[in-house]
């Protein structure tokens, strides 16, 4: 499948929950953001295996093109990306999934 590009040009890839459907019926696979970690901008993913239920829910309701998105946002939902791509950059892997990578969604 073709999700299109992250900001870096990199392909995007189906996220650690594969195609998640959209209330528009679009769907959503990684949702990126650019952060600092060690002095760099680096883009994660914030569809990540840590999130529960309530907090993929917002993400997938809000669209992430709109004004003030982040700043709706709940600080758990970025905490949890950050963390999540910090523990696996320092096991030396990126940031975002594999197809090794992809489970279940919380329910």
């Amino acid at each position: 499948m073709n999700y299109g590009k992250r900001a870096d040009g990199t392909a995007k890839g189906s996220g650690y929950f594969g195609q998640l459907q959209r209330p528009d019926g679009s769907v959503s696979t990684e949702i990126s953001v650019g952060v600092g970690i060690d002095g760099k901008e680096v883009e994660i993913p914030l569809i990540v295996p840590t999130l529960n239920k309530r907090e993929l829910d917002w993400l997938l309701r809000n669209d992430p093109q709109k004004k003030g998105y982040f700043d709706k946002m709940p600080p758990s939902i970025l905490d949890k990306a950050y963390e999540h791509a910090v523990q696996r950059m320092k096991a030396g892997k990126s940031p975002f999934a594999s197809e090794a990578d992809i489970e279940e969604p919380p329910q």
